[in-house]
């Protein structure tokens, strides 16, 4: 999922071409070091250079691109060391997200919440990983939203972008599916009991999941990562 994106009235070309591109990347129909040119993107997109250089920055800012100076710009390769930087950020921030949740909540989101669980079921059921991808964010943008802390879910949304590619990768595995639907709905039930402590032990090893998928998924695409 993008940055959060001005509202309609107020989009530009570069916000258009940022958006498109971010999703190209994040679901892999853009493999990391694949070669970008401004040109050909401002083709696709029937824009001018400018808009497709704007985009650009904001994707090398994420990390994403790699913008090379009178050279290629290229699909940035994933980086190991960024991913474990983005978790340390996410885990910090959405303990305490948790923690208010847990002592604020007042059962408002709580359709929502087992709308979005149910639909999870579904997705898995029909292997659609990038259903699944899109309601894993709302889950826990909804989450913030009990906790009244909104504004947190910049700063997860953020640190999830070197995440996304990795996500995609391993949540083929319908096993890794069922075992973060499972920590899904364990979170909620005990956000909706109020049990602060479990809800944050849960939490810290529903997020150090990423440790495993990061070997596995290092193992299985090595092309895509960054060397060591």
């Amino acid at each position: 999922m993008p940055e959060p994106s001005p509202s309609a009235s107020r989009r530009t070309a570069a916000d258009d071409v940022f958006a498109r591109l971010h999703d190209d990347i994040v679901e892999l129909r853009l493999t990391p070091g694949t070669k970008l040119s401004e040109v050909e993107i401002a083709r696709r997109f029937d824009v001018s250079r400018q808009p497709v250089r704007e985009a650009f920055i904001r994707l090398a800012e994420l990390d994403l691109l790699q913008v090379r100076p009178q050279r290629a710009t290229l699909v940035r390769r994933i980086s190991e060391t960024s991913i474990l930087n983005a978790r340390f950020v996410r885990t910090a921030v959405e303990i305490e997200v948790v923690r208010r949740a847990c002592t604020r909540r007042t059962g408002a989101f709580d359709k929502r919440f087992e709308t979005n669980l149910r639909q999870q079921e579904k997705a898995i059921g029909a292997a659609r990983t990038d259903r699944f991808h899109a309601l894993d964010y709302e889950f826990h943008e909804l989450i913030c939203r009990a906790a009244d802390c909104e504004f947190a879910y910049a700063t997860i949304a953020a640190t999830k972008s070197q995440v996304n590619r990795l996500c995609m990768l391993s949540l083929a595995d319908p096993d890794e599916l069922r075992e973060l639907r499972e920590d899904h709905g364990a979170l909620y039930r005990y956000i909706r009991e109020g049990r602060e402590e479990q809800a944050v032990a849960l939490l810290r090893s529903h997020l150090k999941r990423i440790d495993k998928t990061l070997g596995s998924v290092r193992a299985s695409h090595a092309e895509y990562f960054e060397a060591h």
